[in-house]
């Protein structure tokens, strides 16, 4: 069972990865898109944390409510 937890895990991170050099392109030449990079990686946690209170907000109303 953990194994195979373990692995899909482990697809998805060499997924994610591709999937973010695109999403965040890098250039080390300039500071302007480092700094720009730090502000999308914090309003992408910003929004999974939205994410994860909303479901944790629903499944504690919908336990109130039955």
């Amino acid at each position: 069972m953990w194994k195979n937890v373990s692995v899909a895990v482990l697809g998805l991170a060499l997924m994610a990865q591709e999937a973010m050099a695109q999403v965040f392109p890098v250039d080390a030449s300039t500071t302007t898109t480092i700094t720009s990079v730090k502000g999308d990686i914090v309003a992408w946690g910003v929004v999974f944390i939205g994410v994860a209170l909303t479901i944790f907000a629903y499944k504690r109303v919908k336990s109130l409510v039955h």
